[in-house]
């Protein structure tokens, strides 16, 4: 059967590619989003038979990621690996004096109280397993600012303190935890990440783009964040926990 991961966000983009990637290593997934249709359609594409399942779960209610959680491990009896993939832009191209307390909370709620949930779920099942993998999915947002996407950099960058921290309490028991920084990936979100840009400094999208992408002058692929995703989420990669790694073409160079 090989590894059990969960995949919150995991019906398209960067996660449906992690789901790829930990599949060709033998393992099992479970993949969770908000929409039923998506979910078929990725289990579809993935084409694994019961070694992929959807399971419906809106990440920015705790309750359901209990769920999700739950429900894994009664099907699998454990979890090895959990990827917090799901987030998202809420407050794209307003500058902070714009930004409402419920689109800063949305933001919040969205990119780091779904990942906190989750693997306060998780861990009671993998610490007394001796036995874990968590990747946070950040950002560069996380490690630059980026005009006119307050709530989204504000969150991104708490979400790798969360890790940090919360590799520090459980390595030792067995369980890493790492976030990782993807770039401008070729995703359906990209729009919305660059909106605020292009809203803030008056730039075109390929203009905005360029910028972003870095030395490597091109957007990063999705099944390039999955291939490094794939060494945290393996037994091999039992030493590397508490880091924050950037896939983003040279943008951020740390």
């Amino acid at each position: 059967m090989g590894q059990i991961a969960v995949i919150t966000g995991g019906t398209a983009g960067i996660g449906l590619a992690c789901a790829r990637k930990l599949l060709d290593d033998g393992g099992t997934v479970v993949i969770s989003g908000r929409s039923a249709e998506r979910g078929r359609k990725a289990i579809a594409e993935l084409g694994a038979g019961d070694r992929a399942r959807y399971i419906p779960c809106d990440v920015t209610d705790p309750q359901q990621i209990t769920s999700l959680i739950e429900e894994t491990v009664d099907e699998y009896r454990r979890i090895d690996v959990l990827i917090n993939n799901a987030g998202g832009v809420t407050d794209e191209g307003k500058p902070v004096s714009d930004v409402d307390d419920d689109a800063l909370n949305r933001a919040f709620t969205l990119n780091v109280n779904s990942a906190f949930w989750a693997c306060r779920a998780v861990l009671g099942h993998m610490l007394p397993r001796g036995y874990g993998r968590i990747v946070n999915m950040s950002s560069i947002a996380g490690k630059t600012g980026a005009a006119g996407l307050a709530g989204y950099t504000t969150a991104k960058h708490a979400l790798i303190g969360f890790t940090k921290t919360l590799a520090k309490e459980v390595t030792t028991r067995g369980v890493t935890a790492n976030a990782v920084c993807p770039g401008i990936t070729d995703t359906d979100m990209i729009p919305r990440e660059l909106q605020g840009a292009i809203e803030t400094s008056g730039a075109d999208f390929g203009q905005a783009a360029a910028y972003y992408t870095g030395d490597l002058g091109r957007m990063v692929e999705p099944s390039e964040v999955a291939a490094f995703v794939s060494v945290l989420a393996s037994p091999q990669g039992g030493s590397i926990s508490g880091a924050a790694i950037s896939i983003d073409g040279g943008f951020t160079q740390y």
